[in-house]
């Protein structure tokens, strides 16, 4: 969940913050008082930074008036800066060389780094087994995992910036 809130975050960017409402729904499948304690949760462990940055909170109850009630009560009157237009239009970034793209490659590299960590365990654990089927069992999920990694690598090569591209846009005042 924090690895989707974070790439959200570069995605809209922090001038666009103040117009984003985090919005709690389910409120008709708990009661008030344990609603309240995951509510909180979300401020506390999920939330924080968002908050901090000026993002706000709605409570939405499974209703057309509750919907209009967050639209309007958190309506601006400007518009958002959404960060990522912005990058490949007015600064023309391809979308890997955007906080968008870069927070994703970092992401990538996250799942890569976990599944390989994931990969050795289960090989350590098939030679520690002596039961066949066990082993059969742990074989066929690390080769899942390394599949799955594979496919992660191919896309983090697909969103690593040539350095040639890097020179230019350091020389061009553009960042990555």
């Amino acid at each position: 969940m924090l690895k989707n809130l974070r790439i959200f975050t570069s995605l809209c960017g922090q001038k666009a913050m103040p117009s984003v409402v985090l919005a709690t729904t389910m409120w008709d499948r708990v009661d008030r008082v344990e609603g309240k304690v995951r509510e909180e949760e979300l401020r506390r462990d999920y939330w924080k930074e968002m908050l901090a940055n000026g993002c706000k909170t709605g409570r939405f109850s499974g209703t057309y008036e509750s919907a209009w009630r967050i639209i309007g009560t958190h309506a601006q009157s400007r518009n958002a800066e959404i960060l990522l237009p912005r990058e490949m239009v007015d600064d023309e970034l391809r979308v890997n060389e955007t906080q968008a793209g870069v927070a994703l490659h970092k992401e990538l590299e996250k799942l890569i780094k976990d599944r390989k960590d994931a990969a050795r365990k289960l090989e350590q654990q098939a030679k520690t087994q002596g039961n066949e089927l066990v082993v059969h069992q742990l074989n066929e999920q690390k080769t899942q995992l390394d599949d799955h990694i594979n496919q992660v690598a191919d896309q983090l090569r697909r969103l690593k910036i040539p350095f040639s591209r890097k020179v230019t846009l350091f020389f061009s005042g553009k960042r990555t």
